[in-house]
């Protein structure tokens, strides 16, 4: 990890105009901090209206970046926004953002070694909303710098940026777009027709996209994007990720399994994701329903956000998930962790980890519970890929159906040796082929490229 210094300035206001409101830099006193010892030459900000906190994946992927990235000598900058009522999390409302108005600059703070900056945004979506983000996100890469400047943007592209991607090549700014779940897709023909345009739009206005997944860039070319495309795999921190091995290990899987109350001798199946439709958490409750009478003694966790608490328009999602959970007899057997950021010891603390999503990119849940050394259940979803390994070589594909899960589950708790055999190829796949460090090593020489396209465009 480089060395974090302080450096001490004067207070400073800086102001702009924005949807006829204005955006305040909040007044700072004292110690800002600078992200390493030594000046980058290349400004890097990764950038979504909510990147932290959130358990969104491309989010969380790209912070675990952070840390291989500044070691890479790039000058990581974080700049994000607050997020819409429905998409907040239970970690969000205790925050004090919304004290605020929206366009303002909330503290800055630091994330894994990085400065994050985040406005304020109105809590709905609307042009108001998109104006104040994309506003912010010009401003804070027209900052002066002596190197250049390239901006990663994540998640949500829509053609309404377009006016904002415009201003930050005109500015000397290198953008990249980062496509890292199946884009959604019109079954109307018409539709279908005004979303591949708004699509071509957007995407070829950056001067490059990288996706995690090689099916999701056979899409994009399929439908006529141009611009350049990097496929780079997720890769897996293989030093938060792997199975219990020392005594450390053993004592964290103990002592969560105990706050949890879940005893030694129990087997507990892992989600990993927001509990919202599209990750199938009813279809995880109705397959574990299902096998209770043969195996009384397992447990359901979810390690991320319930989606449900904070949009109306799922509550009755919400509601149903409460059901099927009280109906089952044994609600204390079904944990919901919310948002936390040591998911490895989670994952060390279960026995089986499933995804039963309908639509990803290359779902990095899965490639950690396989380095972690669960054998993993995974449904069909739009955009899988050999991105995960090969199906009934490296993990198990059953219907997304509660019946045809159900019998999975029952076949590894009653099989150990079954399970043993997925979790050892799912683990052995991984570490030779994800390491993230690969990753990072690819990532970095892309912004270079792209900061010597920055240098030539400011010139």
């Amino acid at each position: 990890m480089p060395v974090v210094l302080y450096q001490s300035f004067p207070s400073a206001g800086i102001q702009i105009e924005c949807a006829n409101l204005s955006i305040h830099r909040s007044t700072l006193q004292g110690e800002c901090p600078i992200s390493s010892i030594q000046q980058k030459r290349t400004r890097l900000w990764l950038t979504s209206p909510h990147f932290y906190p959130t358990y969104g994946g491309a989010q969380n992927r790209y912070r675990s970046y952070i840390p291989g990235l500044l070691e890479r000598g790039l000058d990581v900058r974080v700049m994000t926004g607050t997020p819409q009522i429905q998409e907040r999390s239970e970690s969000d409302t205790d925050e004090n953002w919304y004290e605020a108005a929206p366009g303002n600059w909330l503290p800055q703070t630091l994330l894994d070694g990085a400065p994050l900056e985040r406005i304020r945004l109105p809590d709905s979506k609307n042009r108001v909303r998109t104006r104040i983000y994309y506003d912010a996100l010009v401003q804070v890469c027209q900052r002066a710098v002596e190197g250049p400047t390239v901006a990663q943007l994540l998640t949500n592209m829509r053609p309404q940026a377009l006016p904002w991607l415009r201003q930050l090549k005109e500015s000397g700014v290198a953008t990249v777009y980062s496509v890292s779940q199946f884009p959604t897709w019109q079954q109307k023909p018409l539709k279908r027709i005004l979303r591949r345009r708004g699509y071509q739009k957007v995407f070829n206005a950056f001067d490059a996209l990288v996706t995690n997944s090689e099916a999701i860039k056979a899409f994009l070319r399929d439908i006529g994007v141009t611009a350049r495309i990097e496929y780079i795999p997720n890769g897996v921190n293989l030093q938060r990720f792997h199975p219990v091995r020392s005594e450390h290990d053993r004592q964290m899987r103990a002592m969560l399994r105990d706050q949890l109350g879940i005893p030694a001798d129990h087997k507990v199946i892992v989600a990993v994701g927001a509990v919202m439709p599209r990750k199938g958490p009813d279809k995880v409750l109705q397959a574990w329903r299902r096998i209770l009478p043969r195996f009384p003694n397992t447990h359901v966790m979810f390690v991320g956000p319930r989606a449900a608490s904070q949009d109306p328009k799922l509550q009755k999602f919400g509601a149903e998930i409460e059901e099927l959970v009280s109906a089952s007899g044994v609600p204390e057997q079904v944990h919901f962790t919310g948002i936390v950021d040591d998911v490895e010891n989670y994952l060390r603390a279960a026995d089986i980890s499933i995804l039963a999503s309908n639509r990803e990119g290359t779902p990095n849940s899965v490639l950690e519970a396989m380095a972690t050394g669960l054998p993993c259940i995974v449904t069909p979803f739009l955009g899988i890929s050999e991105g995960i390994g090969k199906a009934g070589e490296h993990y198990m594909l059953v219907e997304r159906d509660p019946e045809a899960i159900a019998a999975q589950l029952a076949q590894l708790l009653e099989n150990e040796a079954t399970g043993k055999s997925f979790a050892e190829n799912g683990e052995r796949f991984v570490v030779d082929n994800l390491d993230q460090q690969l990753s990072l090593d690819h990532y970095t020489a892309l912004y270079e490229e792209l900061a010597n396209l920055a240098e030539r465009r400011r010139n």
